[in-house]
């Protein structure tokens, strides 16, 4: 990433902190550890380590909070710009982009829906550094929609948060947790506590084969002490059925593919640069002359081409409201996401896996880390299967059923009318 191949490659200077929008008494230092994310990146995927000292970092820098409006304490950045960020972020670590996904997607809530009850306060902490995560799936022999963690009265006038959940990505570096639980009524709820609270425990068991920095194991809640003005239920102004809320989550994901793909580029491109050694059989004695190679490293600038233009556009159709037959203003943007998560995620991978073509052996060294974007692309892609995606997009073409507004995954068939609504805001992951 401190190449000084960095300058030549066409996507770097889109990505520079400058050039998201940062003012340039902070951009110098944004772009330092944007550097030591990706100068990091192979290493920490081989050898293990943690993210929190970058993120902390982006958080104290005002990264995190850029997207607030200035009277709010942030940079009155649009969505668009957020996600420029997200792509940024995951070019030089896609990790990082991943483990602040929940923070990202909770302020978006937050700048929609200033007026909720307890947002004021969630506002104030964004802008003063703290990042917020989620904890809202779990797994096993769970019904579709269902939820076991409860918040319940102790006896004592107190509330007590129980429970346990997976799939908690970046909330081991966050310092608060949205925890999707159910009152002694059964009504969905959303709890805020902080991480540092007596009876939360992260436990960094995450062994998926990509994304292994991002803390997307295991949260456990026992008799957590809950502040009642940190609860709330789902909001009236909520009720409306809307594809934002799953487009916003899923866009998160194919920026993170964009970044991928754009460093998979550059990767190759600076592995290829001024190396002399090729195979005997080859067209040309340097890889560079080789017309093979040169093709090869053309298709995978042209898929980090192609996914970098369709996400600004995805992200440009969510971040304003459009009219249309079905009343949603956001159905056209939240189709163009689903539309991309049956295609891109194959570019990608496509792209990722064809990257060991352009040279031999030596490519594969485990140093060289060169393997992590695929296995990366692999398992972001896992999230959300493209198959089910291309499923209801016919389904929706050939007998007019409108796009799930959020995806779910559980053991029953469908979920309940109103189950895991308070989840939508969040931006809930459908994971197995």
């Amino acid at each position: 990433m401190t190449s000084a191949l960095q300058s030549s490659f066409r996507f770097a200077p889109l990505f520079t902190a400058q050039a998201l929008g940062l003012p340039p008494s902070l951009a110098p230092k944004v772009d330092a550890v944007l550097e030591t994310l990706g100068d990091r990146a192979a290493g920490r995927d081989r050898d293990g380590g943690s993210l929190a000292k970058e993120l902390r970092a982006l958080a104290e820098l005002g990264v995190t909070s850029a997207r607030l409006a200035t009277a709010q304490g942030g940079l009155g950045w649009s969505y668009a710009q957020n996600v420029d960020l997200l792509i940024a972020l995951a070019r030089a670590d896609s990790s990082a982009a991943q483990s602040l996904r929940s923070h990202f997607l909770y302020v978006e809530h937050l700048v929609r829906h200033p007026e909720l009850p307890g947002n004021a306060f969630g506002v104030a902490e964004v802008a003063a550094g703290k990042l917020f995560a989620s904890a809202t799936t779990e797994i096993g022999p769970v019904a579709v929609g269902a939820v076991g963690t409860t918040v319940a009265p102790d006896g004592q006038g107190r509330l007590r948060l129980n429970g346990s959940k997976f799939y908690t990505t970046g909330a081991g570096y966050a310092d608060w947790v949205n925890v999707f639980a159910a009152d002694t009524e059964g009504t969905h709820i959303l709890a805020t506590v902080a991480l540092e609270d007596q009876g939360v425990t992260v436990v960094d068991d995450w062994d998926g084969v990509g994304q292994r920095l991002t803390m997307s194991g295991t949260m456990q809640f026992e008799q957590v002490l809950v502040n009642p003005a940190r609860v709330r239920p789902r909001a009236r102004s909520e009720d409306t059925p809307s594809g934002l809320q799953d487009a916003m989550a899923q866009l998160t994901h194919l920026a993170s593919l964009t970044g991928i793909a754009i460093r998979a580029f550059e990767d190759a491109a600076a592995w290829l640069h001024g190396r002399k050694r090729h195979f005997s059989h080859a067209a040309a004695s340097v890889p560079a002359d080789d017309p093979l190679v040169q093709e090869q490293v053309g298709r995978l600038e042209a898929v980090a081409g192609t996914a970098l233009l369709a996400v600004r556009s995805a992200a440009l159709q969510l971040q304003t409201p459009r009219d249309n037959a079905l009343g949603d203003p956001y159905a056209d943007g939240h189709r163009a996401v689903t539309q991309l998560q049956v295609v891109l995620p194959a570019l990608v991978l496509d792209a990722t896996q064809a990257l060991f073509d352009i040279g031999g052996g030596s490519m594969v060294v485990a140093a060289r880390g060169l393997d992590r974007h695929w296995r990366n692309a692999r398992t972001l892609a896992s999230h959300n299967p493209s198959p089910q995606k291309a499923r209801v997009l016919g389904h929706e073409a050939l007998n007019g059923v409108p796009l799930p507004t959020i995806w779910y995954a559980g053991t029953a068939a469908g979920a309940p009318a109103n189950a895991a609504a308070p989840a939508q805001t969040l931006a809930v992951e459908a994971r197995p």
